[in-house]
């Protein structure tokens, strides 16, 4: 007959010894460490986007970049914003194209060309230009330097031109952009939004 074996005390005493160490690490990490908060070096995006009826896409992010220089670009209505030489790198935006993420404090620069329609359907042929406009609960600011227009409530946006305006998100939240012109510019107008996210 074999004698079973005994394990020393000790063995007992190292497995309490690292269960109590890793309790503690937890404890430690959570409740004595103060909890690290995440913060931000406000930055300057560059945002390029199309308006066309909803119909055919509405409102598209093609293209967003930070801007690394104190100067925006050149800009006029017929070209756009003239980036030959401008310090800027691109960054991949939302999937969706359609929805901007930016932290408190961000300054974004809109470049928006306003479109036809492509289709020959006369519903989506109702006006000739778009708008934008931007709303939400939170508190921005507009620069009406001369590079930047400023937001007007009725803003016109003829079609084939382009449209700029710079923002300072002052506060973080939820926020809309909108097409808001006066006459209806297809059958679905009201859809014609993106998002705003503000962390």
């Amino acid at each position: 007959m074999q004698v079973p074996k005994k394990h020393f005390p000790i063995v007992g005493l190292l497995g309490l010894v690292v269960v109590a160490a890793a309790g503690g690490g937890v404890y430690y990490y959570q409740f004595v460490l103060s909890h690290a908060t995440v913060t931000y070096t406000p930055s300057h995006r560059l945002v390029f986007m199309t308006a066309i009826v909803q119909e055919e896409g509405g409102f598209h992010i093609y293209n967003t970049a930070f801007l690394n220089q104190s100067n925006l670009p050149e800009f006029n209505v017929t070209a756009g914003a003239n980036m030959a030489g401008v310090n800027s790198q691109k960054y991949r935006g939302e999937s969706d194209n359609k929805t901007l993420d930016a932290h408190v404090g961000d300054t974004v620069t809109f470049y928006i060309l306003a479109k036809n329609a492509t289709s020959t359907d006369s519903n989506l042929h109702l006006t000739d230009a778009h708008s934008f406009q931007i709303a939400g609960t939170g508190s921005f600011t507009v620069d009406s330097s001369a590079n930047s227009p400023g937001i007007l409530p009725s803003g016109k946006i003829p079609f084939n031109t382009w449209y700029s305006v710079t923002v300072k998100f002052n506060s973080g939240g939820s926020y809309t952009y909108l097409c808001t012109f006066v006459t209806v510019c297809s059958p679905q107008h009201g859809f014609m939004t993106g998002q705003i996210v503000v962390s």
